[in-house]
């Protein structure tokens, strides 16, 4: 396996398990009413909760570093992009922590559900490119058809995608609840 390709592994795995504890910190913030603020200086009422901070200031760009790596490196591999991907898991999970939360946690809460259809309907548009009948435009064309030399179709790729992101939710569901 070359060292290209174990880039593009690692950052699909990077990826979703910064996105994990991004999905999960906002969780922990939610269920303690949505603000919180730790150290500074001002008094808040409410402390954040224990790690939210680290798992968020870490994961947000970590996430955004690994979707560009791994964009970069699938281009020259003749793989799907990351960032689609990125884009439409990202916004549809916190779409539906705001759906959650705003409609089916006890009382409506009218101001998180309008942000949770926001947040979908910004996930959307990536989605719908993303699929195979998806945005066919020239380049998206031109992509399918001049593959590097030696390099597999899109199936194999998602394939690899989907097991290593599944085990990047795995670690970060882990590590977030280990260190929290």
């Amino acid at each position: 396996m070359s060292v290209r390709v174990v880039t593009l592994y690692v950052s699909v795995l990077v990826m979703l398990l910064t996105m994990t504890w991004v999905f999960l910190s906002m969780r922990a913030v939610m269920d303690i009413g949505g603000s919180c603020g730790s150290g500074g200086p001002y008094v808040y009422a409410t402390p954040c909760p224990a790690h939210v901070g680290a798992f968020m200031g870490l994961g947000i760009p970590v996430m955004l570093i690994s979707a560009f790596i791994g964009s970069g490196v699938a281009m020259g591999l003749g793989a799907p992009n990351l960032l689609l991907p990125m884009w439409w898991l990202l916004f549809g999970s916190l779409g539906w922590n705001f759906l959650d939360y705003g409609l089916f946690s006890g009382d409506v809460v009218w101001g998180w559900a309008f942000c949770g259809i926001v947040f979908v309907l910004m996930a959307l548009p990536a989605l719908l490119i993303s699929l195979p009948w998806g945005w066919s435009g020239p380049e998206r064309v031109a992509a399918r058809t001049r593959r590097p030399e030696g390099s597999a179709g899109p199936g194999r790729w998602v394939a690899a995608y989907v097991v290593l992101g599944a085990a990047g939710v795995l670690l970060g569901w882990w590590s977030f609840h280990a260190w929290s």
